[in-house]
């Protein structure tokens, strides 16, 4: 009967001595055994138990006890004749004899082994759900909570017994008990939701949070798994986005935007309002004397003190540079006042890290309604009163006088101080170098206006551009730097300098002259610039008034060779259909545009975007605005073709250009990812013990290893340095390996990113494998052969990448260059037939023309051919057949020939007499013209 039990149930019987008398089939096979082999041995010394010796010794034991009449049960380990370790519930139970004395012992086992990895599999899945970050939670229909995980918990400030007694409602501030029934609904009709609410914390305050709810059916039980997501570092993440957009980063205070944002609100909501624009004094010799970070001290104090001076009510902003301006809704005393506490406020001496600043400042006036109800016309006019108050010496106050505009003190200072600047040689260009990202050099410049006034000192050119748009000075400063930045660049080519393309911005009064391309043609011309190095530089809004016009204006500039750039790109329409219509060669990416390391992933989106939009419509991109490192890696890796910024270059006078094109100055070629040099492999993990044994491990692989403890530091390392790999722990403080190796896949897509962790969050990693955020997940501890292996190949498929990667940027590029060759030829040959349409329209009209004079005229070319006959010609020389392309003395009567020679003579021809004259033909046309006039016209 025990052989024909399953054959995952063992049985035997012992006698006292605890020696094996029987077993069963099932048992003997699992060891391949035969009865001889092991009855009449000790059964503690049999192979199943010689693999144990925890468990050998708890059946020694119970042997002891089964002798006293004991029975005993538990979990012990068996082996196998294949090596492995069977998990069994084993018995062992007394049998007595007719006088009560235990006569054998029985034991009988159980295999249990699939029953423990069950359960060993759900308590590591409980163990997942335990230290996920985020909170997990079951509910029921009824709303109540079922489960909570410890992120749950700790969330909401509550312990798991507390959280269990609560049902949604009592959490979830949107919901209510009426309305929980409707939520439960919409769960079960479309089997998820996703959601951002705010729970209430045990001590009262709310959270926002991101929900995700997906609804679990099992038989006839249903449920809803509930995972929240605490949102509070997005949130604050956009708060601090916002506080950038509106607010100045140094001092705090509204900036630009925000301040024109809340004058337009007070002035529609408030009947009178004083603006005050307020200026330091001679504040450059504070940043060149004592340095940049003593004049932002400066600032901040100045700041504090104009804020400390007016009402809680008024607003203060800091509109750029040493500039602020104080919104006044509804003052209580005269503006004046407020305005000469200002002056003796911020003359108080200010001492700076030990240093005693002295600084005074002037102030300008203007009110409404009086002096205007628009915030531009308000601030312009504020604007003007302080000019006049630097003009009356500085260290004053000024009250706009309410005069006409065309009287205003600010603006015919400028225009006439700017019509003496041409005249004065006031006006001068620098130059910010352009920097191919593919290669790293210098390739271009762009010609950027100064002005340097005798007694105004340095004038910004938003001050005095839009003044010389209005009056129409801009036309002759325009052409001024159009002939200075041609000299310029030809000067550098004739010096033997690298060739560079110089680029000058085109205002709209410039772009509209019907005459622009010729002019443009002759500087080119005369100077012997290239035209292939030279380019304009135009705005979206330039073009939308007149967009045809400026389309043809902008074809003529293409057809010369002369590169046309889109400036200030996302700025503004930012349309692809005019985009497509444009003929331009280059888009310029705003500085807004341009991200950083830190910049959200839906920022280096956009401009990976207009990247790919631009290059697909065969355009190159230059990014301006680049101030950092971490920018022009980015821009780099997603790539963009040329850069201008701080970072590399400040605009400069021309002799600093040509320095820096003789020294050769060029971008890293590392950090652009073109190179030969060491491979970089960067490692990440929290513990050092880790990061040195790695270290050791992969001592003799020749790569440079790099190091973070951190996911921040880790971004901060792929900001300065070109990485190949990645190799990350999964679970670090802040930011999880998944989460870092996401970011770098969004930021630096070539690099190879793998995890090497002993935490197996099996879902977050698939997801992760999965949309290419990690190329492996490699386990702790690892084995060091396997672990250099994976990484050999992820170097060999980067090396691969990157060779891939810079032969479809020349294959692009020289598609590009191609396109762009094949775009100016189709020019040129359309500007070509335009012009021999032209030229033979003009030949018939002459033909018509000189067909109607009623006297005989020939026109013969330096080569003696005839080659013009008009009507009264023909019958005059009264022959058929071809006249023209013939030799004039073989058409021509005889008693005419002497007439070619210029010589006056009367003939007779036809009957009648004719006064024959010639007449050397100028200019493009060469040759003769002979006319025959009557002899009594001739007369007259």
């Amino acid at each position: 009967m025990l052989d024909r039990l399953g054959p995952s149930i063992f049985a035997g019987l012992l006698d006292t001595e605890g020696v094996l008398r029987y077993a069963n089939q099932a048992a003997l096979s699992a060891i391949e055994s035969s009865p001889e082999q092991v009855l009449g041995r000790r059964f503690d010394t049999t192979p199943w138990w010689q693999a144990c010796e925890l468990s050998r010794q708890r059946l020694q034991q119970a042997v002891e006890g089964a002798l006293r009449g004991e029975a005993s049960r538990f979990d012990v380990r068996v082996a196998t004749s294949s090596g492995a370790l069977l998990a069994m519930d084993f018995s062992l139970l007394p049998l007595y004899d007719t006088e009560g004395q235990v006569a054998w012992l029985i034991p009988s086992a159980r295999d249990v082994t699939e029953r423990e990895q069950a359960q060993h599999q759900l308590q590591l899945t409980r163990h997942a759900v335990e230290q996920a970050n985020d909170a997990l939670l079951q509910v029921g229909p009824d709303g109540a909570f079922r489960d909570a995980n410890a992120a749950a918990c700790r969330l909401l400030g509550l312990s798991r017994e507390q959280l269990l007694r609560l049902r949604v409602p009592d959490i979830d501030t949107q919901v209510d008990m009426a309305h929980w029934p409707q939520r439960w609904h919409e769960l079960c009709e479309s089997g998820s939701l996703r959601f951002e609410t705010s729970v209430r914390h045990q001590q009262g305050h709310e959270i926002p949070v991101d929900v995700s709810v997906s609804l679990v059916t099992s038989d006839s039980t249903s449920f809803a798994h509930v995972c929240i997501d605490d949102i509070r570092e997005r949130r604050a993440a956009e708060r601090r986005i916002r506080q950038l957009l509106q607010f100045d980063e140094l001092t705090g205070l509204p900036n630009r935007q925000l301040l024109f944002e809340r004058l337009g609100t007070t002035l529609q909501t408030t009947r009178h309002t004083a603006v005050l624009v307020l200026e330091l004094d001679r504040f450059k010799r504070i940043n060149d004397g004592l340095g940049p970070h003593i004049g932002d001290a400066v600032l901040r104090e100045a700041a504090q003190r104009i804020a400390a001076t007016v009402r809680s009510t008024d607003l203060v902003a800091r509109r750029g540079g040493d500039e602020f301006v104080i919104v006044m809704p509804a003052p209580s005393a005269p503006p004046l006042h407020t305005a000469q506490a200002l002056l003796d406020g911020i003359a108080r001496p200010m001492v700076i890290e030990g240093h005693e600043v002295h600084i005074t400042c002037s102030i300008g006036i203007a009110t409404a309604p009086a002096d205007g109800d628009r915030s531009d016309t308000l601030l312009r006019r504020a604007n003007a009163a302080l000019h006049q108050a630097k003009l009356l010496g500085r260290n004053q106050v000024s009250v706009y006088a309410g005069m006409p505009h065309e009287d205003d003190p600010e603006r015919l200072a400028l225009e006439n101080a700017l019509r003496h600047a041409l005249r004065d040689d006031q006006l001068d260009l620098h130059y910010q170098p352009q920097v191919d990202l593919v290669h790293g050099r210098i390739v271009g410049v762009e010609a950027l206006l100064r002005w340097q006034h005798p007694t105004l000192g340095r004038i910004a050119p938003d001050r005095f551009i839009p003044i010389a748009e209005e009056t129409g000075l801009i036309v002759a400063i325009g052409d001024w730097v159009l002939r200075r930045a041609i000299e310029q660049a030809a000067a550098w080519q004739r010096a033997g300098l690298p060739p560079l393309r110089m680029a000058v911005n085109l205002s709209a009064r410039q772009l509209l002259q019907p005459d622009l391309a010729r002019r443009i043609e002759g500087l080119l011309a005369a100077s012997g610039l290239d035209p292939r190095l030279f380019g304009v530089e135009v705005t979206e809004s330039m073009l939308i008034a007149k967009f045809d016009q400026a389309v043809r204006h902008l074809q003529e500039l293409r057809a010369l060779g002369v590169e046309v750039s889109l400036d200030d790109f996302g700025t503004g329409y930012s349309s692809l259909s005019y985009l497509r219509r444009l003929p331009v060669d280059v888009v310029k990416i705003d500085r807004s545009l341009v991200p950083d390391v830190a910049a959200p992933a839906e920022d280096v989106s956009i401009t990976r975007a207009i990247i790919t939009m631009a290059h697909g419509l065969r355009m190159k991109v230059l990014a301006e605005g680049v101030e950092s490192e971490g920018q022009a890696a980015l821009l780099a890796a997603n790539q963009c073709d040329q850069m201008q910024g701080y970072w590399f270059s400040a605009a400069m006078p021309a002799a600093e250009v040509a320095v820096m094109l003789q020294e050769g100055r060029q971008i890293d070629p590392a950090l652009l990812g073109r190179r030969d040099q060491q491979r970089t492999l960067l490692l990440v993990d929290d513990e050092d013990n880790i990061v040195a044994a790695l270290r050791r491990l992969l001592r003799a692989e020749g790569w440079r290893v790099l190091s973070a403890c951190s996911a921040e530091q880790a971004l901060q390392l792929l900001a300065r340095h070109p990485i190949d790999v990645i190799l990350s722990d999964q679970r670090m403080p802040g930011m999880t390996g998944v989460e870092l190796l996401r970011r770098a896949r969004q930021l630096y897509p070539d690099t190879i990113r793998l995890v090497l962790s002993g935490y197996t969050e099996l879902q977050s990693i698939t997801d992760a494998i999965n949309e290419g955020a990690i190329y492996k997940f490699l386990a702790k501890p690892w084995d060091d052969d396997e672990l250099r292996a994976h990484l050999r190949e992820a170097f060999a498929l980067k090396e691969l990448a990157d060779r891939n990667r810079r032969l479809d940027q020349e294959v692009q590029a020289a598609n590009r260059e191609l396109a762009e060759l094949n775009a100016r030829l189709q020019s040129l040959l359309a500007a070509q037939r335009e012009q021999n349409e032209r030229e033979v329209g003009t030949r018939e009209a002459a033909q018509e023309l000189l067909d109607a004079v009623p006297v005989p005229v020939f026109g013969i070319d330096d080569e003696g051919l005839l080659v013009f006959v008009n009507a009264p010609a023909r019958v005059l020389c009264g022959r058929g057949g071809v006249l023209l392309g013939t030799p004039a003395v073989e058409q021509l009567p005889p008693a005419l020939q002497p007439a070619l020679e210029g010589q006056a003579l009367l003939v007779t021809l036809v009957d009648r007499r004719w006064w024959a004259m010639s007449r050397a033909l100028t200019g493009h046309a060469r040759g003769r013209l002979l006319v025959l006039l009557p002899q009594s016209g001739a007369a007259r």
